[in-house]
């Protein structure tokens, strides 16, 4: 896999939300954003979650990137063998519950630095997920989105891993999201 990846735009017309939780409010989302690689600009579609601001100084209202959703509690199965192979690496314990927002990659190799915000990783990519974040917050509060009671944590996982090649792309959905969430853990 490469280094060369880079975030270009974002698809703000794509934002499509869902109610996840209500106890601690949560919305899951998704959004296609331009991402380039060695081989061309790729539509990718990323998932993200609003964070109620609850826990581990999450800013309330913030969108924070996640990999997925865990459907079955165990070890990683549901998702590509990559990325169980990345969620197994970047989190703490064999175990996960059903339900859990996987978010382990974009705080994977976080540097203790007072001047970032933690959950949108410590690499190159850190801006422009954070910049996905904010503008995500900005879509929401002016009601700019896709009310889409469809979006559960399976389809998410499955609008993310999907084998669908995007218009104008050279490879499917999957494969484009693997080699960044790929870049992500490897600290790039």
């Amino acid at each position: 896999m490469n280094n060369s990846i880079e975030i270009l735009g974002v698809y703000e017309d794509s934002f499509r939300i869902n109610i996840y939780s209500i106890n601690y409010f949560r919305m899951i989302g998704l959004i296609d954003v331009d991402i380039r690689y060695d081989y061309g600009i790729e539509r990718v579609t990323l998932a993200f979650y609003r964070s109620s601001g609850t826990n581990s100084g999450k800013i309330n209202g913030l969108w924070y990137p996640i990999v997925g959703i865990k459907i079955e509690s165990g070890r990683f199965t549901e998702f590509t063998e990559l990325i169980n192979y990345v969620l197994t690496k970047t989190t703490n314990g064999d175990e996960v519950k059903k339900g859990w927002l996987a978010k382990s990659p974009f705080f994977y190799y976080h540097q203790k630095e007072d001047k970032i915000i933690k959950g949108f990783s410590s690499g190159k990519h850190y801006e422009s997920l954070l910049r996905i974040g904010e503008t995500l917050r900005d879509l929401y509060e002016e009601w700019e989105f896709e009310d889409m009671e469809s979006l559960t944590p399976k389809s998410l996982n499955d609008a993310i891993t999907s084998l669908e090649i995007y218009p104008n792309n050279k490879y499917s959905q999957r494969d484009n999201f693997e080699r960044f969430i790929w870049d992500i853990c490897n600290g790039r």
